[in-house]
């Protein structure tokens, strides 16, 4: 999968050398960051857990407290202060999911209702193994999780993921190092439990 650099969507926002003195920045309009991000925003939620039909509503979320805060954005790295938004608002809708279905139990989820894809059957099959995969994915660490979906799925560079985050690259390398081994062994196990 192609992915884009983060340096293409910065609509002008380049970040600011350590140490170098602040400067007058032209804060980009609401509709140039929507516009310029909402398919990335919308990978985000994706890497972050989010089901596959809510992602749209989530990403329209996120703008909404772009829109809110774009006044107080420092102008300095866009894509880190999306991907916060993002996370948080990932976070509150984990929340909010939580307690409806402790209050209502619902035994039916849209995404395993019919679609109407062009071949049933391999949707079927692909929805199939995204489940599985978010299965064994889901019990890891929020940090793991992200990289290894943002690197192995999305097509982030370590670099990229590291600028979202706001750690080293070499710290992402070591995250999907453990996420990539941990996963291994939960398919192994599970394949081991299978054969029983």
């Amino acid at each position: 999968m192609n992915t884009p650099a983060l340096t293409t969507h910065t609509s002008g926002m380049e970040a600011r050398p350590a140490g170098a003195a602040p400067q007058t920045i032209e804060r980009p309009d609401f509709r140039t960051v929507y516009d310029a991000w909402f398919h990335e925003v919308c990978r985000w939620l994706r890497a972050l857990g989010g089901p596959g039909s809510d992602l749209e509503d989530l990403a329209q979320e996120v703008f909404l407290v772009v829109l809110r805060k774009l006044s107080t954005f420092d102008g300095g790295n866009l894509p880190g202060w999306l991907y916060r938004i993002t996370a948080r608002t990932m976070s509150d809708h984990r929340r909010r999911a939580w307690w409806k279905n402790l209050l209502r139990r619902r035994d039916t989820v849209l995404e395993e209702l019919a679609s109407p894809a062009a071949d049933p059957a391999a949707a079927v099959e692909q929805r199939e193994a995204e489940r599985q995969l978010f299965v064994h994915l889901r019990p890891m660490s929020e940090k793991r999780r992200t990289v290894l979906v943002l690197h192995d799925i999305e097509g982030y560079s370590s670099e990229e993921i590291g600028a979202l985050h706001g750690v080293p690259a070499a710290t992402v390398r070591t995250r999907l190092h453990h996420a990539r081994k941990e996963l291994a062994a939960r398919l192994s196990a599970a394949r081991r439990k299978e054969r029983r």
